[in-house]
């Protein structure tokens, strides 16, 4: 498969304590091929955070040489290093699917992972990534139920290694950081830009205790786990102008493509035909592609 020459960077990089690995092998119907899918989950103090990821793996047994791949035999053995400090590296894909219990598509951001290897205990937690693309749609405002700002959205659309099939990533900004905000908001939709940031995936114990209205004694104390994804923007380039430029025709088309496969996926989902949205082409006062 040939590389496409567009902006297509999509890379992070995890290291924390791997608390749990649960490794499933398989073989698929439509292949009769063996295959290891195995879901980590790294625990990691990011900026003072308590933070937790969970990372997919998936290999094939066999490569096209006929030989067991290196990969599947890894990811087969990873409940080996549970307890220990590791390093993951993959890329962050967009998984669609329709939900028949919402009646809509769901787009969910996922970590996909593809190296991990053990790294000595004393080695810094981190958790960055890297993504190359299109500005798809401009920063959006999100507000809590006080009308208070928590947090900007930004759209990046980004295309696989061969530049076949779009993605679109929504990436956040800290409210806190208006010199993130302000670079952000220099971009104009269409443009090409590569970015860099810090996966923030907070967890914390919440403990709540119910009042017995027009009752007597202690309510019921409830605890539960409150998770948090971020995907914060921590930098950015200038508008890139070179050969990786994604030009309107491509955006375009990708788009067009994009809202096929939406198409496609509700249909499935409904089991009944729905007519295809069709896109414009750029225009500098746009403030969405989609």
């Amino acid at each position: 498969m040939e590389e496409t020459k567009l902006q297509h960077v999509n890379n992070f990089k995890i290291v924390g304590k791997l608390i749990k690995a649960d490794v499933k092998l398989g073989t698929s119907t439509k292949t009769g091929q063996g295959y290891c899918s195995t879901t980590a989950t790294v625990q990691s103090l990011v900026n003072g955070i308590n933070c937790e990821y969970e990372v997919d793996f998936y290999a094939r047994q066999m490569t096209g040489a006929g030989k067991v791949s290196s990969l599947y035999t890894t990811y087969s053995k990873l409940s080996e290093l549970e307890g220990h400090k590791v390093e993951i590296n993959g890329s962050i894909r967009e998984n669609r699917y329709f939900s028949s219990t919402l009646n809509q598509l769901i787009s969910a951001q996922e970590l996909a992972g593809r190296f991990i290897k053990a790294v000595p205990e004393t080695t810094t937690d981190e958790a960055k990534w890297e993504l190359g693309g299109f500005i798809a749609k401009n920063l959006v405002e999100k507000t809590n139920k006080k009308g208070e700002v928590y947090r900007y959205d930004l759209t990046l659309g980004s295309v696989n290694y061969s530049g076949s099939a779009l993605s679109l990533f929504t990436l956040h900004v800290d409210p806190s950081r208006r010199d993130i905000i302000n670079g952000v908001e220099g971009y104009e939709v269409g443009q090409t830009v590569r970015l860099n940031g810090c996966l923030v995936f907070k967890v914390e114990t919440v403990t709540s205790e119910s009042k017995n209205e027009g009752g007597f004694g202690q309510g019921v104390v409830r605890t539960y786990t409150n998770k948090q994804k971020n995907f914060f923007i921590e930098g950015g380039t200038a508008p890139i102008t070179d050969e990786t430029k994604f030009d309107s025709l491509t955006i375009s088309d990708l788009i067009s493509a994009y809202k096929a496969r939406d198409v496609e996926l509700s249909e499935k989902g409904k089991n009944k035909e729905v007519a295809v949205e069709t896109t414009s082409t750029i225009t500098k006062k746009q403030t969405s592609l989609i």
